[in-house]
């Protein structure tokens, strides 16, 4: 339980600082100056170490548009946000070693598939932590939110992401890999290290398969960072929140969607 306070006390300041930053988006600002903004205000909370660093994503590419190379593509540009345009916000800090991803999605006016999309968001939320205790595994999982996205009118993003990922676990977290300094931007040495090591005890030994993806084997158990991405045209929303699997405690460590959270 010790994992799971720790998880949701980091989860609840990533959720502060990006909703915090969220609410200050205007057009005219560019990717990179959002990313800046989101980077002092996790400084200012002592983030020192990252899962990944800060991303934002402007218009068309809220739903990845344009992207060929995720991390050269994923990463902040000087992309202005226009008047109407979408965005989505994506942090995932280390605090005192527990891993958080937190991402939120938001639109410069009003649009009604914007809306759309986050009613489909947040019934996807609500069945999901049913769907997770009915999965056989994480296969399964991964393809019944697929088959809900679809009947809620939504086309599917999540599966662009590096392994078609639907959610991938925090359990090996604390671990050494933590302490690691930041290197660059976007993807860190802790994520990367922390998921070959249970990618190869996976192969090698049996232990839980680390993603939620197509390929996912075995029965899920565990703490994930799940994070359905929906589009509509042009737009893009996300929503990225922490659930922990285990038997009948399987629940959402934030119950409502981009609600508070309790680790």
């Amino acid at each position: 339980m010790e994992t799971v306070r720790g998880v949701g006390r980091a989860q609840a300041l990533a959720r502060e600082v990006v909703l915090e930053v969220a609410d200050t988006v205007r057009p005219g600002q560019s990717e990179r100056q959002v990313v800046d903004a989101l980077e002092r205000r996790f400084a200012k909370a002592k983030v020192r170490r990252w899962i990944h660093t800060p991303y934002a994503w402007f218009g068309a590419r809220s739903r990845f548009g344009g992207f060929e190379v995720w991390e050269a593509d994923a990463l902040p540009t000087e992309r202005v946000l226009e008047d109407g345009e979408p965005f989505v916000l994506d942090a995932a800090p280390l605090v005192d070693g527990f891993p958080a991803d937190f991402a939120v999605s938001g639109f410069s006016g009003a649009h009604p598939e914007h809306a759309r999309l986050l009613v489909a968001l947040s019934a996807i939320k609500d069945r999901l932590v049913a769907l997770a205790k009915e999965a056989t595994d994480g296969t399964a999982l991964f393809r019944a939110v697929g088959a809900l996205a679809v009947e809620l009118g939504a086309e599917v993003v999540h599966d662009r992401y590096p392994a078609g990922v639907l959610g991938h676990t925090f359990s090996p977290f604390p671990n050494l890999f933590g302490h690691l300094p930041r290197l660059g931007d976007g993807f860190q040495p802790p994520l990367l290290l922390t998921y070959a090591v249970a990618l190869g005890a996976h192969q090698l030994l049996g232990h839980p398969y680390p993603m939620i993806n197509e390929g996912a084997r075995g029965p899920l158990r565990g703490l994930f960072a799940v994070e359905p991405h929906l589009a509509a045209g042009e737009v893009g929303a996300k929503f990225e929140s922490i659930l922990l699997v285990d038997g009948d405690e399987t629940r959402w460590l934030d119950p409502a969607l981009f609600g508070e959270v309790v680790g």
